[in-house]
């Protein structure tokens, strides 16, 4: 992600050097690409890096951050310096593969059985925003945003199992499990776009590219959440899951780096 993101600064550097107009079949004076620059651009989607890192208990049981992306849309007031949108994250907060050797004797045959789970978690917050952003000399738009949504959080487990005798196979088994929860979440945050460069052209259009960077601290209400470690056996020696159930606040501090396409 942090590639892509390099990527995609390099290639808006070279446009905002290259170029402010696009779709032209003469060249533009600067009072037409004026003009078209004060056109209002009331629409924007984005895409981030975001960093989730959750606070307090939520931290004290699950004590790592959650890497990932967000995607978000929205409708700006402009020239008004109101913004209102819609935003999706999908924040992954850890994999985990164990596996478990048996070996024994079955009908004088040496076997090993193989037994396997991993593990995907993840927090993906939903949420709906206003802005307060006001425009500096047309190229910083700082902002205060206040933000309500919801946190599912997920738990993906699979299971599978082989065992292998000499010169043979068994046929694997498998077994797959998903736990889920969500909470209602509430919060406040901070942030900037800065304008990178302008797309104008005629007879009236007008767009812009801006790197948009945020942090937010976000209240979460009680959800239960999980975490497997390892595989392990029942008295039986038959393999089982080892997951840890926790319930508490989900409180998070969410950082987001990325491009907003402004239309």
């Amino acid at each position: 992600m942090k590639k892509i993101l390099l990527y995609l600064s390099a290639a808006a550097l070279l446009i905002s050097i290259n170029s402010f107009t696009f779709g032209q079949n003469r060249e533009l004076s600067k009072n037409e690409i004026d003009r078209l620059k004060n056109i209002p651009t009331n629409y924007f989607i984005g895409l981030s890096f975001t960093n989730m890192v959750p606070q307090k208990e939520f931290f004290d049981n699950l004590p790592k951050s959650g890497q990932g992306f967000s995607v978000y849309g929205g409708y700006s007031a402009d020239p008004l310096p109101l913004a209102f949108g819609l935003e999706f994250d999908f924040l992954f907060n850890g994999s985990n593969m164990d596996t478990n050797f048996n070996q024994g004797v079955w009908k004088n045959k040496i076997y090993e059985q193989r037994d396997t789970v991993s593990t995907q978690s993840m927090v993906i917050p939903i949420n709906i925003f206003a802005r307060i952003q006001p425009d500096i000399m047309g190229y910083v738009f700082p902002y205060v945003e206040f933000v309500i949504g919801m946190n599912i959080l997920t738990l993906s487990q699979n299971y599978s199992s082989t065992t292998f005798f000499i010169g043979d196979t068994l046929n694997p088994q498998e077994k797959s499990d998903s736990k889920s929860s969500s909470a209602f979440s509430y919060g406040v945050g901070i942030g900037a776009m800065l304008k990178l460069v302008d797309f104008v052209g005629l007879p009236a259009s007008h767009s812009s590219l801006n790197f948009d960077i945020r942090l937010r601290y976000m209240k979460g209400d009680e959800a239960s959440y999980w975490k497997t470690e390892s595989v392990g056996f029942d008295i039986n020696d038959n393999p089982t899951f080892k997951t840890t159930p926790f319930k508490s606040k989900t409180d998070m501090l969410i950082f987001t780096a990325g491009f907003v396409f402004r239309f």
